[in-house]
């Protein structure tokens, strides 16, 4: 007998991955066919169900202390019985790598052979994520569980977050969020780089959690005249010492300005600035601002850096800057609102910006933001 879509939901079968979604990226590519995904599965509700991350960041990597996740009850069903279903329901898909935290899943899939027709990448995420919702319910049950309590106590793992209760129809609420959020992996470069990632979760969630002064996360910050989202060491904005590093992409002369003799003396003068503490303010958007940039990061200088890609509840900065920001040196701000409607006009916008935050005092916190 045909199920209907309510009696699918209530046997937690997620329906979402049918469909495209937003969080799918390439809709030019045929998910059926072989290829090497990572995917990003996060809880509902960002309830930390999996377990939790313990350990110290000074730690040397491979010592017991070295930050990890302590599984869960849940977590370790996932982890011993649930991810082995995704090669026995489709023996050309491979999991190669995981990364368990307490809010998400890091998997990355190889699909080895064409999958069954009809079928597509979507169905198999599909059936893991049905499977560990159910394995979730079944551990709910055994603790004597209601919408996440045991008895009148809330277990370690939701201690401070929304517990989802049941709806008025008694459907129970599913694990995940609908959809989920994929990456294509080509290359052996990019291969390389998502696996130093999933392996470096741990340890960059427990350095946010020692750092919290460092790495804060404000969405809404008033400087001068504009709200912008920050993400990093907020008291670099206290220096009073704070050098705009602006060049254009070509000189007077049409020569490109950083392979000019020049510029390599305005960048010496702008780093040695910075190592005597002045905080350098720059977009990096010409070759010339990217050449201090980098400059900065790899001397571990104090920079606040521009942006024009938005900064959320739960965006977090590449591998260099994310150190940089644990370290206390980078402060990375987006403006709220984006000024211009070329390239080129942004291009002077960000700059412009860029001298505000040079020369402003009035600069208020209006909230800080979660997600850490």
């Amino acid at each position: 007998m045909k199920m209907t879509r309510d009696e699918k939901i209530a046997a937690g079968i997620v329906l979402s991955e049918t469909k495209h979604n937003g969080h799918r990226r390439a809709f030019f590519h045929d998910y059926s066919r072989p290829g090497l995904y990572m995917i990003t599965l996060v809880t509902e509700g960002r309830l930390r169900l999996f377990g939790r991350i313990v350990g110290h960041s000074s730690e040397k990597k491979g010592t017991e202390n070295y930050p990890h996740l302590e599984y869960s009850r849940l977590g370790s069903v996932i982890i011993h019985e649930e991810l082995a279903k995704i090669s026995q329901f489709y023996p050309m898909v491979e999991v190669c790598k995981v990364a368990l935290m307490p809010d998400h899943i890091h998997l990355l899939i190889k699909v080895r052979e064409q999958l069954p027709h009809g079928k597509h990448l979507g169905n198999v995420v599909r059936g893991f994520k049905t499977g560990c919702t159910r394995a979730w319910w079944k551990l709910q049950d055994e603790m004597g569980i209601s919408g996440g309590m045991v008895g009148n106590t809330v277990p370690e793992a939701l201690v401070g977050r929304t517990v989802p209760e049941a709806s008025p129809s008694g459907m129970r609420p599913v694990l995940f969020e609908k959809g989920y959020h994929d990456r294509i992996l080509m290359g052996d470069g990019m291969l390389e780089n998502i696996c130093r990632y999933m392996d470096e979760n741990p340890f960059r969630a427990k350095l946010r959690e020692e750092h919290p002064n460092l790495m804060q996360r404000c969405l809404h910050l008033w400087i001068h005249d504009r709200e912008y989202a920050a993400f990093g060491n907020l008291f670099l904005l206290k220096n009073p010492d704070r050098l705009q590093v602006f060049f254009h992409r070509k000189d007077k002369e049409g020569r490109p300005t950083h392979l000019t003799l020049e510029y390599a003396e305005a960048k010496e003068q702008l780093l040695q600035r910075a190592e005597e503490g002045a905080v350098l303010v720059t977009p990096g958007i010409s070759k010339g601002e990217q050449g201090i940039v980098t400059g900065a990061l790899t001397e571990h200088l104090p920079l606040i850096l521009l942006q024009k890609e938005q900064i959320t509840d739960y965006w977090k900065p590449s591998h260099d800057r994310f150190y940089a920001c644990a370290t206390g040196k980078l402060l990375i701000l987006s403006p709220r609102s984006m000024p211009g409607d070329s390239d080129y006009e942004r291009f002077h916008s960000l700059n412009d910006l860029a001298h505000d935050i040079c020369h402003a005092t009035d600069t208020r916190i209006l909230r800080i933001g979660c997600g850490f």
